[in-house]
């Protein structure tokens, strides 16, 4: 059998910020449908079989993607997500008890153009300066901002949804109307609007149409997960997606496909 030459196409890449600081656990665990898509992962998979080149995975190779992570938080130290024990006693204010992460990237340190940044929902008090001036400054060069729960409420602190379509937790919809009228908030599961980008000159992956900046807000965490479902769907294939991702973690997008929702909320 002749051994092709022919180098294997570059990967496409993708870094990806994940903002957790005082967030629930469950408003960013979409990330895992990102990294099942990786090749790390896929290799992975792939290893269990006696023939890894010839294992029904091995199909995805060329779809796979080079994924970079940063997990964010004000320092380097171990950062506390929710829910904390809140001991006034504790440095900061912070509590102690509740689950620690370790960061791996700073605010500051952090690179400004990624290619998608996640940002959970923490309670309106968690609002560090060191966030907001990252937030402000990633916002034109990331061409593809998510929030889920009241992670748009963070995001609209910055002053940056003013004039966007956005949604949030729905039990904090009048809260976020009253607190950034400039949103024009909706009662969605998650709403798609398009935002700053200084970089719609790039063309798409394919070399096709060009770049826009896309901004994706979801309501609470369950909505998240949809909507990253569905953004992967759109931008890394439905046969990919759901075989290396949503299958396996048993998320299942399709099942609440629309973006709407069924019922008045309390129902």
């Amino acid at each position: 059998m002749a051994i092709s030459t022919t180098p294997p196409a570059p990967r496409r890449t993708l870094r990806i910020g994940v903002m957790l600081e005082q967030v629930q656990l469950s408003d960013i665990v979409a990330i895992d449908i990102f990294g099942n898509l990786s090749a790390a992962y896929l290799a992975q998979v792939k290893s269990v079989s006696p023939d890894p080149e010839s294992s029904a995975f091995a199909v995805f190779d060329s779809q796979a993607l080079d994924i970079q992570f940063f997990y964010l938080a004000t320092t380097l130290d171990p950062a506390v997500t929710t829910p904390p024990n809140f001991d006034p006693k504790s440095p900061n204010g912070t509590g102690f008890g509740g689950f620690r992460y370790l960061p791996n990237a700073t605010y500051d340190t952090c690179p400004r153009d990624l290619d998608i940044l996640i940002i959970g929902g923490p309670l309106p008090s968690h609002r560090p300066p060191q966030a907001d001036r990252f937030m402000k400054e990633a916002w034109r060069k990331t061409r593809v901002v998510m929030t889920t729960c009241t992670g748009s409420m963070w995001l609209a602190s910055a002053g940056l949804l003013d004039g966007k379509k956005a949604t949030t937790n729905r039990a904090f919809l009048d809260v976020a109307g009253k607190m950034h009228p400039r949103t024009e908030w909706k009662a969605q599961r998650w709403v798609v609007d398009e935002k700053e980008y200084d970089h719609d000159c790039d063309a798409g992956p394919d070399g096709g149409e060009k770049l826009k900046g896309e901004l994706w807000t979801s309501g609470a965490a369950g909505t998240g997960i949809d909507m990253v479902g569905h953004y992967c769907f759109e931008n890394f294939g439905r046969e990919f997606v759901n075989t290396m991702a949503l299958q396996g973690l048993e998320f299942n997008p399709g099942a609440r496909a629309s973006q709407f929702y069924e019922t008045k909320a309390g129902e």
